[in-house]
C-alpha cells in the first residue's frame, strides 16, 4: 500500500508572489529589486508563470537592463516561456497586481512557505522509504539528519556580501585575544615544531596525512588526538574504518601508559605494569574522546553523526580524524559511485572539505600513497603521490607525509625508526620537514632534537 503523508494542499501564497513580482518589476525599482531577487530562487515560487517571470527578471537585472513589461516579454520569448504566462496580455495582467511598500516582508513570507514545503516533502519521502523497507533504518536516519541540516543551513549559505569593516572587527578582535593570551590560534596537537608551522589546526581546515601502508599513519593521528585531548581538553572524534574501537583504545592505552603493545595484547605484564595500565585507563575514560568503528560509512553519514553529536546539550567537537580515506564508501545511487575511482575519491574529498568548512572543524583524513613512491630513489613522497585523485591536493589546506626509509633501501624490509613529517602543502603558511622517531612498541611518534627547516 503506497504511503503518502503529504497534505492535499502544500503551503503557498500565490497572491504574495504576484504582488512581489509586480513590486520588483515596477519602473525604477531595479536597485531595490536586485537586493531581493538575488536572495531568492526560482523554487521559492509555486506558480509556473511566476517562476518564469522571476527568472526573466533576474536575467534583466544581471544584464543591468531596464525592467518593464516589454523587456520581460522579450526575455520570456527568447526562453520560449511566454506562453507559460499567457502571452503578453497575461504578463501585463500579472504585473498589474498590487504593489507594496516593503517587499522584503513578502520575500520572507515566500521563502518561509518554500521551507515548509521542503519539510513536508522530506517527511513524506522518509515515510515512503521506511515503508518500502529497502534501506536499513540507520541509513535513513543518517540521510534524513543530513537533509535537515542542509535545510537549516540554507539561509546561512545564501547570505549576502559583508562590508569589510564587520569582517575586520571580528578578525582584529580574534587577533587581540591571541596577543593577550585569551585565545589560541588553532588546535595544537602536542608536536611543537608542527604546531609552530601550522599555528595549530585551524577550524574549517582539511588536513591530509598520507603514507604507504605500515608506516604508522594511524599511530601519529592517534598521538595528535591523545595529546590535544590531554593538554588542551580538546573534544575529539575518531572514525576508524579499518580497526575496531577496542583496537583503537588499546593503541591509546599503550601510548599513554608507555607499555609495549605486544605485552598489552598478550596480557604478559607484572603487577606494576598492570597498575600503570589501570591508571592510564582511568585517565583515558575521563577524556572527551569519541570513537566510531563502522567499517562501511559515507561522508554524509559521518556528517550526520557529527551533527547529531553537536546538537546534544553541552556537546562540541574540536577535531575530527578519519582513518582512512580510501575505505570510505560512496552513497548508494550517487553518480560518483558508478564512475572511476579518481572521480569517486574526488567527490569524497570535496565532501570532507565541506564538512570541515560548514561545521568549523579541523578534519584530519588519513590517505594512502600510490606505489610510485616506492620506485623513486630515496622513496621521498611528493604531492603527485597522493593516491587516486588530484582533488585531494586541491581540496586540502595542509598535506603532510610520513617518510621512513626501508632498511638497506629495500621496500620489503622493516622501515627504520627515524622518520620525517613532511608538510608539503600549507595553504596559509610555511611548509617544512620535521624529524620524528617512531617507537613502534608504544604506537607512538615523538619529535627528534633537530631544528625544522621551513620555507614559504
Amino acid at each position: 500500500m503506497p504511503v503518502d503523508l503529504a497534505p492535499a494542499r502544500l503551503p503557498e501564497d500565490t497572491d504574495a508572489e504576484r504582488s512581489l513580482l509586480a513590486t520588483l518589476c515596477a519602473p525604477g525599482a531595479e536597485p531595490m529589486a536586485a537586493d531581493i531577487a538575488f536572495a531568492l530562487e526560482e523554487e521559492d515560487f509555486v506558480h509556473p508563470a511566476h517562476r518564469a517571470v522571476f527568472k526573466a527578471l533576474r536575467a534583466l537585472l544581471q544584464a543591468r537592463l531596464e525592467v518593464n513589461a516589454l523587456t520581460l516579454k522579450d526575455v520570456l520569448d527568447q526562453e520560449g516561456a511566454l506562453n507559460i504566462v499567457g502571452g503578453y496580455p497575461g504578463l501585463v495582467e500579472l504585473l498589474s497586481a498590487e504593489e507594496v511598500g516593503r517587499p522584503q516582508v513578502l520575500a520572507d513570507l515566500i521563502r518561509r512557505k518554500h521551507r515548509q514545503r521542503q519539510l513536508i516533502r522530506l517527511g513524506s519521502q522518509l515515510a515512503r522509504q521506511a515503508a518500502e523497507e529497502e534501506a536499513p533504518p540507520e541509513s535513513l536516519v543518517e540521510l534524513a539528519a543530513q537533509d535537515l541540516f542542509r535545510l537549516a543551513q540554507g539561509d546561512a549559505r545564501s547570505k549576502g556580501l559583508e562590508h569589510i569593516k564587520s569582517i575586520a572587527d571580528e578578525a582584529i578582535e580574534g587577533l587581540v585575544d591571541r596577543i593577550e593570551g585569551r585565545g589560541a590560534p588553532g588546535l595544537r596537537v602536542g608536536f611543537p615544531r608542527l604546531d609552530a608551522i601550522t599555528q595549530g589546526f585551524q577550524p574549517g581546515n582539511l588536513i591530509i596525512l598520507a603514507a604507504r601502508p605500515g608506516i604508522g599513519k594511524t599511530s601519529l593521528a592517534l598521538n595528535w588526538l591523545l595529546r590535544s585531548a590531554l593538554h588542551q581538553g580538546a573534544h575529539t572524534a575518531f572514525f576508524s574504518l579499518e580497526m575496531s574501537s577496542e583496537e583503537v583504545f588499546m593503541r591509546l592505552l599503550s601510548a599513554h601508559a608507555r607499555v609495549n603493545m605486544k605485552s598489552v595484547l598478550a596480557g604478559a605484564f607484572d603487577a606494576t605494569t598492570e597498575a600503570r595500565l589501570y591508571a592510564s585507563r582511568d585517565e583515558l575514560i575521563g577524556l572527551p574522546i569519541f570513537i566510531n568503528d563502522q567499517a562501511s560509512i559515507t561522508v554524509p553519514q559521518i556528517t550526520a553523526q557529527i551533527d547529531r553529536h553537536l546538537s546534544a546539550v553541552n556537546s562540541k567537537l574540536d577535531l575530527v580524524i578519519i582513518d582512512y580515506l580510501q575505505l570510505l564508501s560512496s552513497p548508494e545511487g550517487s553518480r560518483a559511485a558508478k564512475q572511476s575511482e579518481a572521480v569517486r575519491i574526488g567527490e569524497i574529498s570535496r565532501g570532507l572539505k565541506l564538512l570541515a568548512k560548514d561545521r568549523g572543524l579541523p578534519v584530519v583524513v588519513l590517505s594512502q600513497l600510490n606505489r610510485e613512491v616506492e620506485h623513486r630513489t630515496g622513496g621521498r613522497p611528493q604531492l603527485s603521490d597522493l593516491r587516486d585523485s588530484g582533488a585531494l591536493e586541491q581540496d586540502a589546506d595542509i598535506v603532510a607525509f610520513i617518510h621512513r626509509r626501508s632498511a638497506q633501501g629495500q621496500v620489503d624490509q622493516e622501515p627504520e625508526r627515524s622518520a620525517e613529517l613532511i608538510v608539503a602543502k600549507h595553504r596559509n603558511g610555511p611548509t617544512g620537514s620535521i624529524p620524528l622517531y617512531f617507537e613502534g612498541e608504544y604506537a607512538t611518534y615523538r619529535e627528534m632534537e633537530r631544528v625544522a627547516e621551513s620555507s614559504y
